[in-house]
């Protein structure tokens, strides 16, 4: 068949293939701009894709189910917030004994949280970030605030250092009614915090603090410490202490308890090794300032009978006051292995989370490694210090250290299992052995361990402390834990 055109006769066959050519064209040009056209379904697909929205200039997941405080995200330091959880923790106190980690046969974040509109067992109401079942947990009773009257501390800082102290200082000084001895360098004229900021500081702060100005380099005025404790003992001091400025001590109530298994009517000499062999084999069998040098009332008379050879000595720091010690009398270390010089870097989170009995003393806890003692101890407020790193595991595998962190392990050890993970970088040649005398026994690191650690943590007004434990991620953004205490 032929068909009539300008040109003359067209064969049929080829003017329809010329008409499927078209329009197969069109449907093409039309199926490329659906592609390019943006349309309502289209935006619902990607929304779906980049579930986030923009709180005061923070990045929030679809999966945040809640508008957390603004002013609490930028105070953490969030920029991109990819979950947050929220679960109330009902404390009860008991007199039994209790092991320091506990198994509670529920779990701690796998459960499913309900929509807004729900309110808990005291009626208050719950959004979406909650879990609505209360978390009961069991605590000892707290003891009685410690008298510790017959201790006095000795430090050797500068003004401004000492004004970082005193608030850590004020969780186990503060109106127990011990006195802190500062050996100060001279105030430096530009320095904001003087000496009188810092002792009205201290007295807000129920700290019996006395400061002394010194013209010595440090070496000289931390020896000079057992002269200034030794001149001012009262008639009721048994014991003098040497700590350095970042010394913390968990709990007094355990300490005074602990000074009452050694004599103090004879001349003792106690304190803590190094964690590391190297720091040993470097500086000696003495007793490291960090986690505490404790001088009964006997042995700081008989130095004072001889402070003067000894200061002489060209030894330095905690050395000069071992050797002289062991040089004019037969007095001799007695280590107490719950001082803890934590001569630990890099990592100590396996040290906290070890679930053994809490420590009498820490250190280096924000230079060699960080973990904020005094936000830590914010919970003791509520629960007393011996629920500090007290240790929780639930049966989703997610463990508690109450004041420090929420972890799961990729391999997660037994219920009985007293190992202490070595998290810690290993230095000046030391290997797992060199930590066995004081922290063993030893587990390797889990590299996949997940981690919420504790950032901050505050007394509210209603009596309840809130903590917040964060497992930071830059590219998928934080995770944010956040536990309400309260008493039964």
């Amino acid at each position: 068949m032929l068909l009539k055109g300008p040109e003359g006769a067209i064969p049929a066959s080829w003017a329809w293939k010329k008409m499927m050519r078209f329009v197969v064209a069109i449907i093409a040009v039309a199926g490329f701009a659906a592609l390019l056209w943006p349309s309502s379904a289209k935006k619902t697909t990607t929304a779906t894709v980049a579930p986030t929205r923009a709180h005061s200039n923070i990045t929030i997941s679809a999966n945040v189910k809640c508008d957390p405080d603004a002013d609490m995200l930028h105070h953490l330091g969030v920029r991109k917030l990819a979950q947050y959880t929220r679960r109330e923790v009902v404390v009860e106190f008991t007199e039994d004994p209790l092991p320091m980690r506990q198994h509670i046969d529920q779990p701690l974040l796998d459960v499913q949280v309900r929509g807004s509109g729900h309110t808990n067992e005291l009626g208050e109401p719950q959004d979406g970030c909650t879990i609505p079942a209360p978390l009961a947990v069991v605590v000892p009773k707290p003891p009685k605030m410690a008298d510790a009257s017959h201790i006095d501390f000795g430090v050797a800082t500068s003004v401004s250092r000492l004004n970082e102290s005193l608030d850590q200082f004020a969780h186990w000084a503060g109106y127990t009614h011990t006195r802190i001895f500062a050996l100060l360098e001279p105030e430096e004229s530009k320095t904001k915090a003087g000496i009188a900021y810092v002792k009205t500081k201290a007295d807000n702060l129920g700290i019996d603090l006395f400061v002394t100005e010194s013209e010595d380099d440090y070496l000289h005025r931390y020896f000079a410490l057992i002269a200034l404790l030794e001149e001012n003992m009262r008639e009721g001091t048994r014991w003098g202490c040497i700590i350095d400025d970042d010394t913390f001590f968990p709990s007094m109530s355990a300490l005074v308890k602990a000074l009452a298994e050694y004599d103090d009517t004879k001349p003792m000499y106690i304190g803590g090794l190094s964690e590391g062999i190297p720091q040993i084999a470097t500086f000696g069998m003495i007793a490291f300032g960090g986690a505490g040098v404790f001088l009964s009332r006997p042995l700081l008379s008989d130095l004072a009978t001889v402070y003067d050879e000894c200061e002489q000595m060209t030894y330095t720091g905690d050395r000069r006051i071992a050797n002289c010690i062991y040089q004019y009398t037969t007095t001799r270390l007695t280590v107490d292995h719950r001082l803890h010089q934590l001569d630990l870097m890099g990592d100590a989170s396996g040290f906290f989370e070890s679930g053994r009995e809490l420590p009498l003393s820490v250190h280096h806890w924000k230079s060699w490694f960080q973990a904020d003692m005094p936000k830590l101890s914010v919970i003791s407020e509520l629960c007393g210090d011996s629920s500090l790193l007290r240790q929780w595991q639930f049966n989703d595998g997610w463990f508690l250290t109450n004041g420090f962190s929420v972890v799961q392990y990729s391999f997660p050890p037994e219920q009985n299992d007293i190992s202490m993970e070595m998290t810690w970088e290993p230095h000046n040649g030391a290997t797992l052995e060199s930590y066995l005398h004081e922290l063993g026994p030893l587990r390797r690191k889990d590299d996949h361990k997940v981690s919420f650690l504790l950032e901050d943590s505050v007394i509210e007004e209603n009596g309840r402390v809130t903590q917040w434990y964060i497992k930071r991620d830059k590219r998928d953004g934080d995770q944010i834990l956040e536990l309400s205490w309260r008493k039964r």
